[in-house]
């Protein structure tokens, strides 16, 4: 039975853009680690959490751009990246997580901040950053 929504995409093309936010991602880090463990994990979650119909090709496509962006200068782009890469590190760390968050004052209301700003700047630019 027809839908009158877009029509799903392919799994060859869910895998194409994985690889294509990978590589970028991956360029706009330098390959550092542990933040290519972070833009990894990051996207393996968003790609098996997500169902299919929540694909958007506009903003995997800017997505794609600010990422390349990142990649090929260190301006802003790059220091949001790395800023999200170690974010994500530190929040999934668990050895440090009590040690960090105690040291830096960070507390439930401070990652609710960070998430708020980081859907804020996905929906003004029109990106997938996750």
């Amino acid at each position: 039975m027809p839908t009158g929504g877009p029509p799903l995409p392919s799994r060859l093309t869910i895998l194409h853009t994985y690889r294509h936010l990978l590589r970028a991602g991956l360029i706009a880090i330098q390959y550092s680690v542990p933040a290519r463990y972070a833009i990894r994990d990051k996207l393996r979650k968003s790609f098996r959490e997500r169902p299919p119909i929540s694909f958007n090709q506009t903003r995997i496509d800017n997505t794609l751009e600010f990422l390349r962006a990142a990649g090929e200068r260190v301006g802003i782009e790059h220091q949001i990246v790395r800023n999200l890469c170690f974010v994500h590190y530190w929040q999934n760390n668990s050895r440090f997580r009590r040690f960090v968050s105690a040291q830096l004052g960070l507390t439930p209301a401070t990652y609710q901040s960070y998430d708020e700003t980081l859907r804020l700047l996905n929906q003004s630019a029109e990106l997938d950053l996750v």
